[in-house]
């Protein structure tokens, strides 16, 4: 039998929340760890950095800082999640980055960290090497560097946008009966239904702990409930679903990326 279903989260979310708890090289270490899990070491690539640039993840992390602001975004085609301009494409095709605002050589500077995957070995065994693309100062390419997380909703938005998400795909999976030929299919839910977290994480709210696992669990319902096209017979009930869960995955990931975020008191 197959364990308990387990959420994960994103190794941008895992390194947002992280940061702004770096404090000096033990806890950079930590850092790393949560954010590589299982991973291959996660490599770096520095553009605008230091003359000695990193050689690791956890070398890298402690010169991030000190961090003002930082969040992680998910983007998509069509829904850039505020991506600065001029690295929007990579952060579209990676899916996935950091946007942080921190303290620099005496001044406020901005930077993007966008991790690029490249899959190795064969389909029988398969892995993935992660390089983190650092961009050091995109400073002059913003507006100001105190609107760099304008994209990122706030907390309580999130909540109410994954609440009313997911009501409303529900309510459209049960009128069109996507699981009536697939009772496996009600068995995995139940299970990521139940599922928690399994990344080690630094003290954070509970508030935000809350929207991270129920965001995760979302993500991973999207991602069982797109394996196929369920019970839904026409090419319009197809369509009607998909947008359903274009909807939750949508805000998921809105989700994810405020419950990530450490914002700058005012």
């Amino acid at each position: 039998m197959p364990g308990p279903a387990i959420l994960t989260l994103p190794v941008s979310v895992m390194l947002a929340i992280w940061l702004p708890h770096v404090d000096g090289a033990p806890s950079a270490r930590r850092a790393a760890r949560a954010v590589t899990g299982t991973d291959e070491p996660h490599r770096v690539l520095e553009h605008g950095g230091d003359d000695q640039p990193a050689r690791s993840l956890a070398e890298l992390i402690p010169r991030l800082g000190p961090v003002v602001e930082t969040a992680a975004i998910l983007p998509r085609p069509g829904d850039p999640m505020g991506a600065p301009a001029m690295r929007s494409a990579e952060l579209v095709d990676a899916g996935e980055g950091v946007l942080l605002r921190r303290t620099r050589g005496g001044r406020e500077t901005c930077a993007v960290l966008v991790p690029e995957r490249e899959r190795f070995g064969s389909v029988f065994e398969e892995g993935e090497m992660v390089t983190w693309s650092v961009h050091h100062d995109v400073t002059e390419h913003v507006p100001a560097p105190s609107l760099f997380l304008a994209g990122v909703d706030s907390l309580s938005q999130a909540r109410r946008d994954i609440q009313l998400a997911l009501t409303e795909a529900v309510e459209t999976l049960e009128d069109l009966e996507v699981a009536r030929e697939r009772p496996d299919l009600a068995d995995r839910l139940l299970d990521i239904s139940v599922a928690g977290l399994a990344e080690p994480l630094p003290p954070i709210d509970p508030r935000r702990l809350d929207v991270l696992e129920r965001a995760a669990r979302l993500l991973a319902i999207v991602e069982l409930a797109t394996s196929d096209d369920g019970g839904a017979r026409t090419a319009a009930q197809v369509q009607e679903r998909r947008a359903a869960l274009r909807a939750v995955d949508r805000a998921a990931r809105h989700a994810l990326s405020a419950a990530s975020a450490t914002r700058a008191p005012h």
